[in-house]
């Protein structure tokens, strides 16, 4: 049987949501109120808003530089976009979906040749955002109860690694990883995958840090320090209107994230994963006592802000913006695995 992390992400949620639903009823909440927990935020950050009016919500100094490319521009217009970003933070760059999530619909810049060819192959409004190479990569979980903030675990993102042979090419190396999956098109063709790597070479195969494209989480929670702690909760220190959500963060090494040296790919809301749960060396039943503590989080959240004035739409209209989200976002990732040949 497959391990739990390689469940379909609906059928392995279903505790989480019987849990929310019964906890919001006994404080006398609805299900959509709990996007209070981050008044601040469209819906609180469930995955059907603009990330970049998330980002856009905190002190800028703490991300990487980031603009949105509209929908309703053309895509001659998206090109001289792109252009003037990479003229002023160079080659490469990044473009990924504004609704996106999962590791859907990632594309790396890498020239100018490479934009014509990348912008017809997004759906939907897109970001622009500076690549850094800095590889070490971590989701850090943050709440904050009555004024009080706290980081609650911290994932280690692997990226997928092959090592060579001297006799196998790194396509078939990759198809031979027990991570594996047609998805790794998406960044395999950034590869030479016909090259055959030396004997004892390492090869890393992957950018995106998406356990469901390949990256193997680790629960890494012990690393907390003062210093970690410090640099995370300044980020939301003075935006009272955000209290429960995971950073996705980018180092130069473990030490300086450690030292609080970091800089934020994204901040993700209401709907996010404590992705700590998904380290292999969990059992089923530690993974869902993480993930139910978080949605204990999440109603406390939610309960301490439920007189908080914030526009919700109605529940039809939700379910709408989340399937054309959906649409939109698993309509990309579908042209970029066509690109690749799959």
């Amino acid at each position: 049987m497959k391990h739990f992390e390689f469940w379909h992400p609906r059928l392995f949620e279903i505790p989480y949501y019987i849990y929310l639903l019964i906890s919001a009823s006994v404080r006398g909440l609805s299900i959509k109120s709990l996007a209070k927990a981050n008044f601040a935020l469209d819906h609180g950050e469930i995955g059907i808003g603009s990330k970049l009016q998330t980002q856009l919500a905190f002190d800028q100094k703490h991300f990487l530089p980031t603009e949105r490319l509209a929908a309703e521009t053309t895509d001659e217009e998206k090109v001289r976009q792109i252009m003037a970003f990479a003229e002023r933070h160079n080659y490469p760059l990044i473009l990924k979906s504004d609704i996106g999530s999962v590791g859907k619909g990632i594309v790396k810049v890498r020239s100018k040749e490479d934009i014509g060819p990348r912008v017809r192959q997004l759906s939907g409004p897109y970001l622009i955002q500076k690549f850094t190479d800095w590889n070490e990569e971590y989701g850090v979980f943050y709440v904050r109860h009555h004024g009080r903030a706290r980081i609650t675990g911290i994932n280690k993102k692997h990226f997928p690694t092959v090592v060579g042979d001297g006799r196998k090419s790194i396509q078939d190396l990759a198809e031979q990883h027990p991570r594996y999956s047609m998805h790794w098109a998406t960044f395999l063709q950034y590869l030479d995958v016909h090259r055959i790597p030396s004997s004892g070479e390492i090869v890393q195969l992957s950018f995106i840090g998406s356990h469901t494209m390949g990256c193997k989480f680790t629960n890494d929670s012990h690393l907390l320090n003062a210093r970690l702690q410090a640099a995370v909760c300044s980020i939301f220190e003075y935006q009272r209107g955000f209290n429960f959500g995971r950073l996705d963060i980018k180092a130069c090494s473990e030490s300086e994230f450690l030292a609080g040296r970091f800089v934020v790919i994204e901040v993700n809301g209401v709907a996010s994963l404590p992705t700590h749960m998904f380290d292999p060396d969990n059992s089923l039943a530690q993974a869902y006592g993480i993930f139910l503590r978080h949605g204990q989080h999440l109603i406390e959240a939610a309960s301490e802000n439920r007189y908080q004035a914030m526009y919700l739409d109605s529940y039809s209209s939700i379910i709408r913006r989340v399937r054309e989200s959906a649409r939109l976002l698993n309509l990309s990732h579908q042209h970029l695995m066509k690109s690749s040949g799959r």
